[in-house]
């Protein structure tokens, strides 16, 4: 309520000053009048929102001299922080869960053999379908379990299964049953020699 108080003035100058401005369109002349007065009346109303404004400057709300309380960083701390040894146990993420990567891998397996049902019923829509679906994370699983064993010959058993996929996908592209078969036993046969490298 203060401020409209200090504010008042400063509106009611305003509005005093604007209605030359609006009366000066209903005069038209030709010697360009007109256009003189209504010049002349927006030069009144500018400088006195000027005036208006330099006198009353009591009207800002920011604080003078105050000091801002932003922290700054500390590099020295940054790096104590940063070299301090870490508590597994307080960790968030911990890694791949193995029993449930491995669960995952068992669920893909169950899938395989539908895929050789699906080729005897030429149904090869179905057949991309559990490709893309249930044995689309297939991969990215092998890969993470493959890299926390840290063996080569689990990675070289995931590309197995990798390109035993790709070949029951071209298979099936084909609308080749036969090659479809064979590719996904194929793949049973690489999976589980994958697991036992586990």
């Amino acid at each position: 309520m203060g401020i409209y108080r200090q504010m008042q003035p400063l509106l009611v100058l305003a509005f005093v000053t604007s209605l030359p401005a609006a009366s000066s369109f209903a005069v038209r002349t030709t010697d360009g009048s007109a256009r003189r007065d209504f010049l002349q009346s927006i030069a009144i109303t500018t400088s006195a929102a000027v005036f208006t404004v330099s006198t009353y400057p009591g009207i800002s709300n920011a604080a003078y001299g105050d000091s801002s309380n932003i922290v700054m960083p500390n590099y020295i701390e940054y790096l104590i922080e940063k070299n301090k040894q870490v508590d597994p146990n307080d960790l968030l993420y911990k890694g791949p869960d193995l029993e449930l990567q491995l669960r995952r891998i068992g669920e893909a397996a169950n899938r395989l053999p539908e895929i050789a049902s699906l080729c005897g019923e030429r149904k090869w829509s179905q057949v991309q379908g559990i490709i893309t679906g249930p044995l689309g994370t297939l991969l990215q699983t092998m890969n993470s379990l493959a890299s926390a064993a840290g063996t080569k010959e689990a990675k070289d058993a995931a590309k197995l299964v990798k390109n035993d996929l790709i070949e029951i996908s071209a298979a099936a592209g084909k609308k080749d049953s036969s090659g479809c078969i064979k590719a996904s036993e194929k793949a049973s046969k690489d999976l589980e020699k994958f697991v036992k490298l586990l």
